[in-house]
């Protein structure tokens, strides 16, 4: 993870008293090259969005091949299931994660990335967090999201999140 080599004059408890908006622009400020970092080191892993609107997938599951997508995550899934899926039968819970999932595998964009950084202040570091969405070829808009005191709590935010990985 990359550390900042300067040091700020700010304690840790005064960054976070700051509202979010006062936060973020504390970022933009005193960080103008925040983008670069979040690249690199500063990559963490993903996580993919928890409740894609499945609406379209289940009013129409044949035109999506919703059964085929439930079978690429489930490969004991019997035909005959398959069938009833086809012709608009009510999906299990472990049925819909299995289509959240497969879509989510299909969805290279929809992917939010994780990035952080250690920022060095007068009495300790913190880490800032942000969540990088894809522009595509244009790489990625990378939004600020909180601070975490502590490189742990920061994973045990990440690992909350549904559908995430950490590299």
């Amino acid at each position: 993870m990359i550390n900042q080599k300067k040091k700020f004059a700010f304690k840790i408890n005064q960054l976070l008293d700051l509202s979010y908006d006062e936060q973020s622009s504390w970022i933009e400020t005193h960080i103008p090259d925040f983008d670069e970092q979040c690249y690199g080191e500063g990559y963490l892993g993903a996580f993919y969005p928890s409740e894609p609107d499945l609406s379209d997938f289940l009013d129409d599951p044949e035109d999506y091949g919703v059964s085929g997508l439930i079978a690429s995550q489930n490969s004991e899934i019997s035909t005959e299931r398959l069938s009833e899926i086809d012709a608009g039968a009510e999906l299990t819970e472990t049925e819909k994660e299995n289509l959240i999932a497969a879509i989510a595998e299909a969805d290279v964009d929809g992917w939010i990335t994780h990035n952080a950084f250690e920022i060095t202040l007068l009495d300790g570091s913190i880490y800032a967090y942000f969540n990088g969405y894809s522009l595509g070829p244009g790489g990625f808009d990378f939004k600020f999201f909180s601070f975490f005191k502590t490189y742990e709590e920061l994973l045990r935010h990440i690992t909350s999140l549904p559908m995430s990985y950490v590299e």
